[in-house]
Parts: structure tokens; C-alpha cells; sequence
């Protein structure tokens, strides 16, 4: 418990450091504009990001608002893939082989600023070197999302993503 957002700080952090490569999975993707903007930030300046989310998730409402941040990730360089063997509940953070985050927080506000969460900050190259295996593991069962499908989508269905994206600081 603290006044301060440590967790999102942390993260924001490691985002921050990367100089070559991060990899990042998460069950539920609901940034704020802060995180949000750290990730555009780091894959506009050469850093190779990979996003895994959930293809399917355990919540349509909190898995339609995320879809409405990838346009603008995918536009910034962002690769995001949908994993679609079950429901992916993995909450890693791997920068340049060497940092790893790993915890229960999720990439949300609540986990941010509600939820009693706690990450372990490893810096480490074996535990990243275990954590990237896995990955790519975990990629090999994922789906990439392309751009320009992804822009293709019914226009009902970004409206719908949009309109929950309104309540994303709730979620």
C-alpha cells in the first residue's frame, strides 16, 4: 500500500531502459495514458516490442476495451499477437534479456492504484533467458494481429471498443 503508483512507476521504468527488445505479457491490457505513451515512446525509438494478450479472455467487456489500444500501438511498431491455446494469465515483463518483471499486477488501473499486487524486479540474465523461452513458446500458440486487418474491422465493433474505452480508468 502506498500514496505512490510503484508498481506502474516500475514498469514505466523498465519500458524506459530498453534499448533493444521487450517482451510483455499480460491478461488483461488496459493502460493508462502514461504506460500507454511509455510503450509508443520505446517502439518509436527503435525498440522491438512484443505484446501477448489473451485471445479469448475471461472478461468480453475488459478484452473488448483493450482491443481499443491496439490501432495506435500497432501504428507506433507495436507487434501484438492473441494467444489462443486457453486463456494466457502470465504478467511478465523481459527488457533486453537481462531485466525481467514478474508478479501479479496486471497492466490496468486497478492493479496500478486499487489492488494490493506485488512484482519482483529481476535483474538477471538466466531468469530472462528462461522467461524469453517461454515466450516464444507461448508465440508459437498466438496469433499476430496485421495493421491492416486490424483497421478493417466492422465499424459497429470499434464503436463498441471506443464507447468501453471511455470507462478504461474504471477497469
Amino acid at each position: 500500500d502506498s500514496d505512490y503508483s510503484n508498481i506502474m512507476y516500475s514498469l514505466i521504468h523498465t519500458i524506459l531502459l530498453a534499448k533493444k527488445e521487450l517482451l510483455i505479457t499480460t491478461p488483461y491490457f488496459i493502460p493508462n495514458s502514461s504506460f500507454k505513451d511509455a510503450i509508443k515512446i520505446a517502439s518509436l525509438s527503435g525498440v522491438k516490442i512484443k505484446l501477448l494478450v489473451p485471445g479469448a479472455s475471461d472478461s468480453v467487456i475488459v478484452n473488448t476495451t483493450s482491443h481499443s489500444f491496439y490501432k495506435e500501438l500497432l501504428e507506433a511498431g507495436v507487434k501484438i499477437f492473441t494467444y489462443k491455446k486457453g486463456f494466457v494469465h502470465a504478467k511478465t515483463v523481459v527488457c533486453d534479456g537481462f531485466i525481467s518483471v514478474v508478479g501479479t499486477a496486471n497492466l490496468d488501473n486497478r492493479s496500478f492504484d486499487l489492488n494490493f499486487e506485488i512484482n519482483a524486479v529481476v535483474y538477471n540474465k538466466n531468469t530472462a533467458n528462461k522467461l524469453i523461452e517461454q515466450f516464444n513458446i507461448d508465440i508459437e500458440n498466438a496469433k499476430e494481429i496485421n495493421l491492416k486487418d486490424w483497421k478493417k474491422r466492422p465499424i459497429y465493433i470499434k464503436l463498441i471498443e471506443n464507447v468501453l474505452r471511455l470507462f478504461s480508468s474504471l477497469m
